[in-house]
């Protein structure tokens, strides 16, 4: 029997201390196989998943400046009743500008606003015409 207690060890198992006597090299490579213990394929989808997350989340916090330039703009008249600019201007006001303030959008365009809303009608056609048609019966 000989006077070193770590000779009942295993191969590969570690005492702690090198055989240069170096317990830094020893310690970082023990810590180094106990972090690739823990990384199985669950934790490295995970934390592929939380990183494309954050990526995605830094796209879409960026919502400044409006969603397109001046130059890209055509001015057209549209023409509606006052008390449908006013419906308008309130749907603006009361839930649109607040829905966009949630989102962290501070400094929307008019230019924005009319380009939702005809894109809105260009989206729900029917839903235009049919308006277009209870104001007639109505009138």
């Amino acid at each position: 029997m000989s006077d070193n207690p770590f000779d009942d060890l295993a191969p590969g198992e570690s005492s702690g201390v090198s055989e240069t006597g170096d317990e830094s090299q020893v310690d970082d490579d023990a810590e180094e196989q106990t972090v690739a213990e823990f990384q199985t394929p669950e934790t490295e989808s995970t934390e592929r998943s939380t990183r494309a997350a954050t990526l995605e989340s830094e796209s879409d916090d960026d919502l400044s400046g409006p969603a397109f330039e001046y130059a890209d703009v055509r001015q057209r008249p549209l023409y509606a009743r006052g008390e449908t600019w006013d419906a308008f201007e309130d749907a603006v006001g009361i839930t649109i500008v607040p829905t966009l303030r949630k989102e962290g959008i501070r400094d929307e365009e008019i230019r924005e606003l009319h380009d939702a809303a005809l894109r809105l009608a260009v989206e729900e056609p029917e839903r235009v015409a049919d308006l277009l048609i209870e104001a007639r019966r109505r009138s």
